[in-house]
Order: C-alpha cells, then sequence, then structure tokens
C-alpha cells in the first residue's frame, strides 16, 4: 500500500470492511472478530464475555477455542485487523499529488472517517488495552510501527521532496501519534463527534510536516 503512495499512484479498488458478521463466505474466525467487535460496542471489552462472542457469532464455543486461546486473544486479533484497516483506509485516500495542505486533511478526515464508525472499538484502544499490562505491549508495539511507517511514507514522496518536506523521523511521528490518540479519546469520551478534532489535528500534523521558513 505505501509503495503505491510512494510511487504517486492512484489509490486501488475500496477495501472491503473486515468485520461483516453476515458477509458471504465469512470465515468463521472473522464472524468472531465481528462479534467481538460488535460485543465491545455494546459493552466494551471488560464485561464482554466469551459466551457473548459466540452467541453474536452463531457459533459454539469450541469453533471459539479452535480460533483463540481466550477472549484476550480475539481482542488482540480484532485490534491488529482493524488497525491494519484504518492505516490502508488512510493510505488510499490521500493524493500523493495533491499539495501538502489537502494531503495533511485528506490524511486526517479518512482516519475520522475510519474511527467513527466504532468509536467504542477506539476507545477500547486507547484506554482498555493498557490495562491489560504487558500480554498487551506487542500488540501496542506492532501498531505503533505500523503507524510510524505511514507517516514515514505518507512524508516519502515526490511532491512532499519538491515542496521541501523531509520524511518524516521516528521521534515526530510517535509525537504526532500520541496526539491523535488523546484527541480522539478526548471526543470519544465526552461524547463529541469525532469530526471536532479535524481542525486541530490537521493544524498540529501541518505544524510537523511543513518545512520551516528561514
Amino acid at each position: 500500500m505505501l509503495e503505491r503512495v510512494n510511487a504517486g499512484l492512484g489509490p486501488p479498488d475500496p477495501l472491503p470492511a473486515p468485520w461483516a458478521i453476515s458477509a458471504a463466505g465469512a470465515s468463521t474466525r472473522d464472524r468472531l472478530l465481528a462479534a467481538m467487535l460488535e460485543c465491545i460496542a455494546q459493552a466494551g471489552y471488560r464485561d464482554t464475555t466469551v459466551a457473548d462472542i459466540v452467541r453474536v457469532a452463531r457459533t459454539s464455543r469450541r469453533s471459539f477455542y479452535q480460533e483463540f486461546a481466550d477472549k484476550q486473544a480475539c481482542f488482540f486479533a480484532l485490534l491488529t485487523v482493524t488497525n491494519e484497516f484504518l492505516i490502508a483506509e488512510i493510505a488510499r485516500r490521500v493524493d500523493a499529488q495533491a499539495p501538502i495542505e489537502e494531503q495533511v486533511r485528506q490524511a486526517v478526515s479518512s482516519y475520522v472517517t475510519a474511527s467513527e464508525r466504532y468509536p467504542g472499538l477506539t476507545l477500547s484502544w486507547i484506554r482498555e488495552l493498557p490495562a491489560l499490562g504487558s500480554a498487551a505491549q506487542t500488540v501496542k508495539d506492532e501498531a505503533l510501527e505500523a503507524w510510524i511507517a505511514l507517516f514515514v511514507g505518507l512524508t516519502s514522496t515526490p511532491t512532499m521532496a519538491a515542496a521541501g518536506v523531509a520524511p518524516m523521523d521516528r521521534q515526530r511521528a510517535i509525537f504526532l501519534w500520541g496526539g491523535f490518540r488523546e484527541l480522539t479519546a478526548g471526543a470519544v469520551e465526552s461524547g463529541a463527534p469525532l469530526t471536532s478534532i479535524i481542525e486541530p489535528a490537521t493544524a498540529a500534523s501541518l505544524a510537523l510536516v511543513t518545512p520551516r521558513t528561514a
């Protein structure tokens, strides 16, 4: 996906949502992940049980444990899949030949559009995952690296180079992602629409991307 961005190619075909319980041909694993997503939206991760998941997925406990060791493993798998989907959505929606300001706004707007579909899961990422301690560290680390790769890829295009923008370094990428997470959490927890973060997130992103003037 990032290779397409860096090459300035047009976006690929839209990605299907990875969590449609009733999707034709959906595997048992995908149905369980979709069910976990629905349960989190209704009750949060902590109050979701394996019984809830298999009921929503219309499958059995045996089928669940053939796919996942426990509820936590299912949760981690869901977070990984949705993070990959979110990053791919952003990458494909950014026009690598557009002006810098437009590219940044496209990226932020795409993030918001994809995230606001499932605010319960978004909040679980930010608030419930860290509460799982060291077991969640791999998930968090892999997600962070994926976001860093996205930010570096989006700032490594010919258009960015021509405008004097250097590929985003690791420190700025981490800073930017942390800001996105806190703005998102604040909006979700207060009941504000995620669209409310578009302007501040765009401004902050531009400040980290736009070349400094002499």
